[in-house]
């Protein structure tokens, strides 16, 4: 029998997978993977969402909050643990060394999305792939816009989706077209050696895969 410590379940049997998710932000990705788990989840994967209770937020604590995990569970050789950040402010050698340690690890998966997480919500419902280079650097640089204050991609989302703050979102209204932002990911992912993308990009394409079982 595995026993997930702390949380309050056993798994029985070697064939479930175990997928941990750990993210910079406390609501809007949280939010989204609750969601792919109730309504996406492989029947043979089971999904751990990592919460947190301050504004913790940096890479470094994100990491840790994976490794401390790690040590409280005896982890098999296909479980997975994801470490899920946005390129946003972050320094790229803060980013590199983080990076570098993950690699270490066989469980560990370090997931970036640039400039954040919102670039994957939003490849639900456009296919940025069609607009124009002037366009997605638009998306890229993700300056805050006039009135609203809002970053040009929370701001593009709510247009998107009707309503939409970090907080509260119809994360189930993007369902339907999860196939279609994998796609949609895979194909802005052009040099997939890198350990993040360089450019207007987001390896969360990889992390949805995986708990839906289609790696």
């Amino acid at each position: 029998m595995r026993k997930f410590k702390g949380y309050g379940r056993t798994e029985g049997g070697k064939s479930s997978r175990l997928v941990v998710i750990a993210a910079e932000g406390r609501y809007t990705e949280n939010i989204y993977f609750e969601t792919v788990k109730n309504s996406q989840r492989a029947a043979n994967v089971h999904v751990e969402i990592l919460k947190r209770d301050n504004n913790s937020s940096s890479p470094e604590n994100v990491e840790q909050q994976l490794e401390t995990f790690a040590k409280e569970f005896d982890l098999d050789k296909k479980d997975q643990l994801w470490l899920v950040i946005d390129k946003d402010k972050w320094l790229d050698k803060t980013l590199s060394e983080i990076a570098a340690r993950c690699e270490q690890k066989e469980y560990m998966h370090f997931c970036l999305s640039n400039p954040c997480f919102e670039l994957w919500l939003l490849l639900h419902k456009i296919d940025v792939s069609q607009i124009s280079d002037s366009e997605k650097q638009n998306l890229l640089d993700n300056k805050r816009v006039s009135k609203s204050g809002d970053p040009l991609l929370k701001k593009r989302l709510r247009e998107l989706m009707g309503a939409y703050s970090e907080s509260s979102y119809d994360a189930e209204s993007l369902m339907p077209f999860v196939q279609d932002a994998i796609k949609r990911a895979e194909s802005l992912d052009v040099n997939v050696k890198d350990r993040w993308p360089q450019g207007l990009g987001t390896r969360v394409y990889l992390l949805v895969k995986s708990i839906i079982d289609q790696q």
